[in-house]
């Protein structure tokens, strides 16, 4: 018993704290043009003006750890669209009920759900070619959000969310 507890909390809680990523770009784009960036100057990412500004300085510390510079007049602008997601619990108890004799059998089960809906943030990460116009790389990441944590629970979401989705940029080039 001991063992289906431990499994049970285990599930739980690494299902929680994944970030799904998703990566799309131009495989003829040599991304090492790119050396300066800057943000779409009318954004409409969907998020409150605090949770878009700590989006902004989360892009910033990792493209600047990068090695990228921001810039008035940049190589590439960057664009953020994002969606909340409401999906109901995935964490179930199962209740069975069975009788079984003479050669006949019945069996009932269902599920009782825990918890109410998750929330799951969706953060669309375009980078356009600022010369050509041309969307060169994209990540789409997805992430179980708390809408009622604190800023400082929600500055770490974000600077988690963003590493993840910027991690494999500039993509590797293929030979």
């Amino acid at each position: 018993m001991k063992q289906m507890i431990f499994l049970f909390f285990a599930l739980v809680f690494s299902s929680c704290g994944s970030t799904n990523v998703v990566l799309d770009y131009d495989e003829q784009q040599n991304f090492a043009v790119y050396k300066t960036y800057a943000f779409f100057s009318e954004m409409d990412s969907g998020l409150s003006s605090f949770d878009q500004k700590r989006l902004l300085a989360a892009t910033e510390a990792t493209l600047t750890a990068k090695g990228y510079i921001k810039s008035e007049n940049p190589d590439i602008y960057i664009d953020f669209k994002t969606a909340v997601i409401q999906e109901p619990s995935s964490n179930n108890v199962g209740v069975g009920v069975g009788s079984g004799g003479n050669g006949v059998n019945i069996g009932f089960g269902g599920a009782i759900p825990i918890g109410g809906p998750q929330s799951f943030l969706e953060l669309t990460t375009d980078f356009v070619d600022a010369r050509k116009g041309q969307l060169v790389f994209q990540a789409i990441a997805e992430k179980r959000f708390r809408i009622n944590a604190t800023p400082e629970s929600r500055t770490e979401f974000f600077q988690k969310i963003v590493d993840k989705s910027l991690a494999k940029y500039p993509p590797a080039k293929t030979e």
